[in-house]
């Protein structure tokens, strides 16, 4: 029944805070209240929910009858090839034509075969309808592309526009690059608006009584005031960043208006606070420590994306890479959630792909985001923020908590290298999936530790053993190469329980496992065809076999270290063994070096303690030989896979560096118990 009233009040407090959740505050303010329910101890009383849910009924309702803007937008990105195109047809002919000249001027139209620099033109394509759709408008039906009430942006990615991300423009190279593509947007003002004004900076035409338009050039910014005459009528604004890296556009609302959103506002803060108030009692400091390394979490993602090439992370909604994974995770489940949003769940499950050929999961996390989130980032900057609250307690079950500080800080604030929360950052930030697989395989070991007496576990909750089955399915879900860790521990844990005869926990932990059977049903039921993750998995994604390396040692045996499979051998290994991880800075190179060297004493520690726990017959330190087993089964992939890029190999090295830790924590306290005995 506590985790039934867990998730419904998680509902309320997402009622409350209202879908999408666009505003930085409200998505911090909403991960505050879910960590107080996830953390707290229940009320009693069932009257404390039907209280909750009438107030935030009355809440709702109340927010429902204060005024908005509701302004209808169009948008879309500004690209022309031909006469004729769905631009050309919507667009007003004074607009579109003032804004082509414009656009052939900064890309210069080429013959075929296309040039280097209009790549875009061969692989980017133009625009297929006048207006885009936008994920913000899943739960609010726009009359364009969505309907908005605020309107404040300076660049591409603050703007928000969907079609930023779509895979049609997948284009990497020549002279109109991705970063800066070019968009236009309209407003159809409405009465709400008129007293309120739009400031702008650059060319914007506006509607006048007779279907004509002004055009209206601001060479500095300045502002028009939106009159009760203008409701119904449309401007247009089109942006080059090319041109003007620094835009400006802003609505600014009418007291009226700025009353109605603070009210709104204030209105949001209490009904969260009633809900968690009224049902859950927070652990105290248990809440606050963990809300105090979330909030660290947040504040150097803000900072590192504050000093890096773009924002990817958070409100913000850049383009990804030409060419890169996150383009396609992201463009594919924001697909999938305006499916979703239209009723076509079943499509959207599908995730494009009736057979799996890219890795699955990611995409699917992106569905969920643009559901809850719109057209933003905010889940995967929500996550990210909660590693050092994962690494914390992770550490926690090993070293004393001062200690526990200490090592959560040089985790937090190492520069290079693995065993850094940069790493988590930097793939995150690109739209990777290896963030979020790392998360949630730390998370499920945590889970499993503090829940398994053989190794050390104190706790027993079946809600809390199945979590930790669902997120080391979820894990090998989103990064393939983590299967073999994953099923290590989920085995482990099975045969852990089954020798202490507790078939409940058995039963639970392996239903949460059986999550990932997820991916050979969707093979199966969208494809007609049966592989256990992905096509390219069983095909293409291994560039090396166990015949390879046994046929190197055969070679090298025979005093033919030159052959072609000792070669190809001896490249994988070195690629996997000898690469220094994440480096930003070529200055912070001798650093990185000094913690690989770090790192690989930590890989061969977690040899040695897997050995021992075998000889020992699995008897001795077992929380930490499970953890050293699954450090080398995460290195394992790494023999075979068709690229040794660093990041498919951190798992394997944050593993292994928990094990060295926890190694020389355990080895100082058995010495202190000597010294006391002596």
């Amino acid at each position: 029944m506590t985790l039934a009233a867990r998730l419904m009040a998680a509902a309320l407090v997402l009622a409350a805070v209202g879908l999408p959740v666009l505003q930085t505050w409200r998505t911090l303010l909403l991960a505050a209240a879910f960590l107080w329910l996830a953390i707290g101890v229940r009320k009693p009383g069932a009257w404390r929910l039907v209280s909750a849910a009438a107030a935030v009924l009355v809440v709702v309702g109340a927010k429902g009858l204060l005024p908005r803007a509701d302004l209808a937008e169009a948008h879309n990105a500004f690209m022309v090839m031909k006469d004729g195109e769905p631009l050309e047809q919507g667009l007003p002919p004074v607009v579109f034509h003032s804004w082509k000249a414009e656009f052939d001027e900064l890309y210069p139209p080429d013959l075929p075969p296309y040039a280097e620099r209009s790549q875009w033109r061969a692989n980017g394509g133009t625009p297929r309808a006048l207006f885009t759709q936008s994920a913000d408008a899943i739960w609010r039906t726009p009359k364009f592309t969505r309907q908005v009430d605020t309107i404040d942006f300076r660049n591409l990615g603050e703007f928000r526009g969907g079609f930023a991300n779509e895979i049609q423009y997948n284009f990497w190279a020549g002279e109109l690059l991705r970063e800066e593509m070019p968009f236009y947007v309209m407003y159809e003002l409405t009465p709400a608006a008129a007293g309120s004004r739009l400031a702008w900076r650059g060319k914007l035409f506006w509607e006048q009584a007779h279907g004509e338009y002004e055009q209206i050039d601001h060479s500095q910014t300045a502002a028009r005031t939106i009159e009760p005459r203008d409701a119904g009528r449309r401007v247009y604004a089109v942006f080059f960043p090319k041109r003007d890296p620094q835009l400006y556009f802003r609505f600014e609302p009418s007291l009226k208006l700025q009353l109605a959103a603070w009210t709104n506002a204030v209105l949001t803060v209490a009904a969260i606070w009633l809900v968690v108030g009224l049902t859950f009692r927070p652990r105290r400091e248990t809440y606050f420590r963990t809300l105090l390394l979330f909030a660290g979490g947040y504040a150097i993602m803000a900072a590192f994306l504050s000093i890096s090439a773009g924002k990817y992370l958070g409100s913000s909604y850049p383009p990804q890479g030409g060419g890169d994974d996150g383009l396609v995770h992201e463009s594919w489940g924001r697909t999938m959630a305006l499916l979703a949003g239209r009723g076509e769940v079943r499509e959207a499950l599908r995730g494009t792909e009736s057979v799996y050929w890219f890795t699955p999961g990611t995409r699917y996390f992106r569905m969920l985001e643009k559901l809850i989130f719109g057209d933003t980032n905010h889940l995967y900057a929500l996550v990210v923020a909660c590693a050092p609250v994962i690494v914390f307690y992770l550490l926690r079950r090993f070293v004393t908590i001062r200690w526990t500080w200490i090592l959560t800080a040089a985790f937090c604030l190492v520069v290079a290298g693995n065993f850094s929360y940069l790493n988590y950052l930097a793939n995150a930030k690109l739209g990777y999936g290896e963030a979020l697989a790392g998360e949630l395989f730390l998370l499920g070991l945590l889970l499993l530790l503090r829940m398994q007496p053989a190794w050390g576990g104190t706790e027993r909750s079946l809600v809390v053993i199945w979590t930790a089955g669902a997120a080391l399915a979820a894990s090998m879900f989103i990064r393939p190469n983590f299967a073999i860790a994953a099923a290590w521990l989920g085995a482990a844990g099975v045969w852990a329980w089954w020798r202490a005869r507790d078939a409940a926990a058995v039963a639970a932990l392996a239903l949460g496992l059986m999550l990932v059977l997820w991916m050979p049903f969707h093979n199966w039921y969208y494809g007609h065809e049966f592989y256990l993750i992905s096509k390219a998995g069983s095909t293409v994604s291994l560039s090396l076999g166990v015949g390879d390396y046994a046929a190197a040692l055969r070679d090298v045996v025979r005093g033919q270290a030159h052959s072609d499979a000792a070669v190809a051998t001896f490249t994988q290994i070195k690629g996997w063994l000898w690469n220094p991880g994440l480096l930003v800075r070529p200055e912070l190179k001798p650093f990185a070096w000094f913690m690989h060297v770090i790192e690989l004493t930590a890989l061969a520690v977690s040899c040695l303690v897997a050995l021992r726990w075998v000889v020992h017959r699995f008897e001795t330190d077992s929380d930490i030989a499970v953890v050293a087993v699954a450090a080398v089964c995460a290195h394992i992939p790494m023999l075979f896979i068709f690229t040794t890029h660093y990041r498919y190999a951190m798992l394997g090295w944050d593993l292994a560096i928990v094990v060295l830790i926890a190694s020389v924590a355990r080895r100082h306290q058995a010495g202190s118990i000597d010294k006391v005995a002596v």
